[in-house]
């Protein structure tokens, strides 16, 4: 049986277009969580692991993208208990997918 590889045009009709409105799946509690706080605003990885209640929010950012939304990450410098310099990441939506994730959660305000 030959396997035939996606038609690019097709496959790329698929997937959500930024600034398209339609509803994004939310699959999870965790995923809920996270574009409520996103809506918010910036919010770092450290702090968004306590408010959606894991360790691993990278994976369900990584989750929410392969969707379709465009979380973006920004590193910030700081430094640690330790004097050290580092840097932690911080997740924001970006402006297109506001009205998307508010449909999707049902938010008519803010």
């Amino acid at each position: 049986m030959d396997i035939k590889k996606a038609d690019p045009t097709t496959e790329s009709a698929l997937r959500n277009v930024p600034g398209d409105n339609t509803k994004i799946r939310i699959a999870c509690p965790y995923e809920h969580r996270l574009l409520s706080q996103l809506l918010r605003g910036q919010t770092s990885r450290k702090i968004l692991d306590g408010i959606i209640g894991t360790t691993n929010t990278p994976e369900y950012v990584s989750r929410l993208r392969e969707r379709g939304l465009n979380i973006a990450m920004e590193w910030i410098p700081a430094i640690n208990r330790d004097g050290k310099k580092i840097r932690h990441g911080a997740y924001y939506l970006l402006p297109d997918d506001y009205d998307r994730v508010r449909k999707s959660l049902g938010v008519t305000n803010g």
